[in-house]
């Protein structure tokens, strides 16, 4: 852009030196200058055009990264939560056959101890056991234990057939597990945890 303006006055000066020196009317000087500076004019004309939809196209290929971006990070976000409820669930399902076995055994101190290790585990933050009647067997949080399910969680939970993932209170999440015996329901166990972090 500097070369064209520099460029500019020494052609001004090539032209007046070639008109004085051949003796042209003056009509045809004024004429060639006057076409000069439409010339000029029109270049630069063309050159800010130009400069302006390079400015257009650059802020659209920056919208258009952020879009893709955006949506690319929706995605990652949303495998992430698919895996988590998932590895969560994968978790239940084990819960459950420990939990079953040491029911059947009549073994509450060993789930006691199982859902103290939970609780040291990131991410959870309280876990109890129902009975089939709906009071709290056993809970990490023990101002809980031997009261009413339905003071903590919806009483609809106890029904639960399969392990479920379900979303809890304040954006919290929470895996119900049904603990099956042979023949009838044993109890149910919650685990409410925070979902995982999503950074940028």
């Amino acid at each position: 852009m500097q070369d064209m303006s520099d460029a500019a006055p020494s052609v001004w000066r090539r032209v007046l030196l070639s008109l004085n020196t051949k003796c042209l009317p003056l009509w045809v000087s004024l004429l060639l200058a006057l076409l000069l500076v439409i010339v000029f004019i029109w270049s630069r004309v063309l050159l800010g055009a130009a400069e302006a939809r390079l400015e257009n196209e650059r802020q659209e290929m920056t919208r258009k990264f952020e879009s893709d971006r955006a949506a690319l990070l929706a995605r990652l976000q949303d495998f992430a939560v698919r895996q988590d409820d998932e590895s969560q669930r994968r978790l239940g399902l084990a819960l459950a056959w420990a939990v079953r076995g040491e029911l059947i055994r009549n073994n509450l101190d060993q789930v006691d101890q199982f859902f103290n290790e939970m609780v040291r585990m990131a991410r959870v933050e309280r876990v109890v056991l129902a009975g089939p009647d709906g009071k709290l067997l056993l809970s990490s949080d023990k101002r809980y234990q031997g009261g009413d399910f339905s003071t903590l969680y919806p009483a609809e939970l106890l029904a639960t057939p399969q392990v479920a993932v379900l979303a809890g209170a304040e954006g919290k999440k929470r895996v119900v597990v049904p603990v099956m015996g042979l023949t009838a329901r044993l109890g149910t166990v919650v685990m409410d945890y925070a979902p995982m972090p999503m950074s940028e």
